[in-house]
């Protein structure tokens, strides 16, 4: 599953670059204008969407950097598909991520590698 940059469209590597730029304290919501409050809590590891609202207003998320991947990785959907399209892709199954929704991989990721991963399945499939 090796993407090159020469493979992913420019709009999507601008995208993806862009999301990566975003101050942490405005992650929480500009994810919540893409995926909506029940994904972005959820990535965020919380049971209630109002977190994500939260989160937004300035509370600290403990899951910062799997918020900084998934903004990434819904920068690089939309920018092919939209918004609508980044919010199934997060919720389909997805062979890159060992048959596992983007949600799912994205809840267990620890370690920076994971994340890179997900950005990385994200512009491959903008494609």
């Amino acid at each position: 599953m090796a993407t090159t940059l020469e493979s992913v469209p420019t709009a999507v590597v601008k995208a993806v670059s862009d999301a990566a730029k975003v101050p942490a304290e405005q992650v929480p919501g500009k994810l919540l204008d893409l995926l909506g409050a029940t994904l972005t809590a959820a990535i965020g590891g919380a049971q209630a969407a109002r977190a994500a609202r939260e989160w937004a207003e300035g509370r600290r998320c403990n899951r910062a950097d799997a918020l900084k991947a998934a903004l990434q990785a819904s920068a690089a959907i939309s920018t092919s598909y939209g918004a609508e399209s980044a919010r199934s892709w997060f919720t389909s199954t997805n062979p890159d991520l060992d048959w596992t929704s983007p949600l799912v991989f994205v809840r267990a990721a620890n370690e920076p590698a994971d994340y890179d991963r997900l950005v990385q399945v994200a512009a491959q499939d903008a494609r």
